[in-house]
């Protein structure tokens, strides 16, 4: 399955098609392995949310 597409308004199909699309992808992996992806990806968003605190003050 390919990345979904998603569109400008971001509505509940959306998040249909994200949900799907990681649960597919979750089948093959581990855990393990789906817990460090999820922290990598959290990493990421709170290092960008700190820079937008930083921006603003």
């Amino acid at each position: 399955m390919s990345k979904p597409e998603v569109s400008s308004k971001f509505d509940v199909d959306d998040i249909r098609k994200i949900r799907e699309y990681n649960s597919l992808r979750h089948i093959h992996m581990t855990p393990k392995e789906i817990i460090a992806e999820t922290q990598a990806g959290a990493e990421k968003l709170m290092q960008m949310l700190e820079q937008r605190k930083a921006m603003k003050v």
